[in-house]
Formats: structure tokens, C-alpha cells, sequence
């Protein structure tokens, strides 16, 4: 007889940490006091909906578009400014909208449910994190916007080039450009790091792809761990390295 232990979903565990452990939690969310999480969550949804309503009248669901907006704006700036319990709140508000980017966004179609759904949601953390504060209106319209421009990006002229003419590569293949392109004197750590700054210089790779780069080939963690703590299994951190690592090995050797 024999027994497998299934992980739950990054989707599921969010939801029963927030059902039982955030949303009763009361806190201080700057301008905004003290409030609970939950009771925060359904007022800003309750606004989303009013401001949504074309049953109310215009005046009505232009103050209900303002409040949330007020609303957002100040947990995003206290999310960027490092408060993990803002931006668990503005996750926990984008869980929808990733449920359903993760089953229209053809992108994604390589992956399972779970890691699809898992993958959407670490684009809600990204979008939060790199909104432009300077965007004061229609937030959450913009956070999910930011989401699908993370899932689904437009490629450009070089992208599509590089897309046609390449294929994913091993990591001695990667290894081998970066060392032809560098001192050949200079440590493989050295060489990697070096060719990392050029990608984000250039606009090769994003930083957060850069950073999973650098975890993957210079960090000490597993690629378990790593999966683990982006939600995804083992094989699809696999597919996103190589896809990452063959778009920068590609561009290694354009230039190089």
C-alpha cells in the first residue's frame, strides 16, 4: 500500500490563512486607523462594487470610485514602504482577478490549475509592488492591469526575433556564454553576476526575473525550497528558469 502527501495550492493556503488568521486580526493602516483586515477587505469590495453599479446614480458611484481609491492608494504606499500586512490585504483583494486571468491567459496553458492560479497570484504581488504611486485613480483597474502585462506581455520586434530563431538551453550552455563573454579569469559567481547587471542594464530580463536567475545558480536554497516559496511545484520553477535563461542566453549572443 502505498500513500502521497498532496501540497496544498498557494491559492488555498492564502485563503485559510486569511479566513483564520488575517482577517480577524485588527491593525493600523496609516491614514486609514485601526481596522480589521477582513472588515477593511469587504469595504473595499462593497466600494468596488457600488462604483461598478450603473443601477445608482452617476453622483453615488463617483464617491464610492474615490473613497477606494483613497482607499488603495494608501495600502499601496504602505505596502511599498515595506508594511506586509497592507499589501496581504491588496493580495488578498487580487485573488479573484487571478483565478481568472490564471484560466483565460493562454500563456499559462503549459502549467497545471494549481500552478497556473499560484503563478497569477505571485503577478498580483509583483503588481502591488511595482504600481507607480503616481497613478491615483482607478487602482485596482490598474492592479490588474499590471497583472496581465506580468502573465501576458507584449513582445517586442527583438523578442519575437529571439523567440522564432532560439530554443531553451542547458545551464552549462549558459555557463559556457557567460564565460566566453567575461574575463576568463574572473570566478563563474563573478562572471553570472556580472552578465545579470548587464540583462537589467539593457532590459534584457526584469530584476524579479534576474533575482530568480540569481537563486537558482548562485543561492544556496534547493529548487524545492525555491518552488516552494514562490507556490509553484518543482517543474514549473523549471520552466520559468529555462524560458528565462534561454531569452538571456540569447541575447548573450546577439550582442556577444
Amino acid at each position: 500500500m502505498s500513500s502521497a502527501v498532496h501540497t496544498a495550492s498557494l491559492m488555498t493556503r492564502l485563503n485559510h490563512d486569511w479566513e483564520h488568521t488575517q482577517a480577524p486580526r485588527e491593525y493600523l493602516f496609516g491614514t486609514l486607523g485601526i481596522r480589521g483586515c477582513g472588515d477593511l477587505l469587504d469595504e473595499i469590495r462593497q466600494l468596488h462594487r457600488l462604483a461598478s453599479n450603473r443601477r445608482v446614480s452617476s453622483d453615488e458611484r463617483e464617491k464610492a470610485a474615490v473613497q477606494e481609491d483613497a482607499t488603495l492608494y494608501e495600502l499601496i504606499t504602505l505596502a511599498r514602504g515595506g508594511d506586509r500586512q497592507a499589501e496581504r490585504v491588496l493580495v488578498q483583494l487580487l485573488i479573484p482577478a487571478a483565478q481568472r486571468m490564471a484560466h483565460r491567459v493562454t500563456r499559462l496553458g503549459d502549467f497545471d490549475r494549481a500552478d497556473r492560479v499560484g503563478y497569477a497570484i505571485g503577478a498580483a504581488w509583483e503588481s502591488i509592488r511595482s504600481f507607480k504611486l503616481h497613478l491615483r485613480r482607478r487602482i485596482h483597474a490598474n492592479l490588474t492591469m499590471g497583472m496581465l502585462s506580468i502573465l501576458a506581455p507584449e513582445k517586442t520586434q527583438n523578442e519575437k526575433l529571439i523567440h522564432d530563431c532560439t530554443a531553451p538551453v542547458s545551464d552549462a550552455v549558459l555557463e559556457e556564454e557567460a564565460g566566453e563573454w567575461q574575463h576568463p579569469k574572473a570566478p563563474v559567481e563573478v562572471q553570472l553576476a556580472q552578465l545579470f547587471t548587464w540583462a537589467i542594464d539593457t532590459g534584457v530580463l526584469q530584476r524579479d526575473e534576474v533575482a530568480l536567475l540569481s537563486r537558482s545558480a548562485l543561492g544556496d536554497e534547493t529548487a524545492a525550497e525555491i518552488a516552494d516559496s514562490l507556490g509553484l511545484t518543482r517543474a514549473c520553477l523549471r520552466k520559468r528558469v529555462d524560458r528565462i535563461r534561454a531569452r538571456l542566453s540569447a541575447a548573450a549572443r546577439e550582442q556577444f
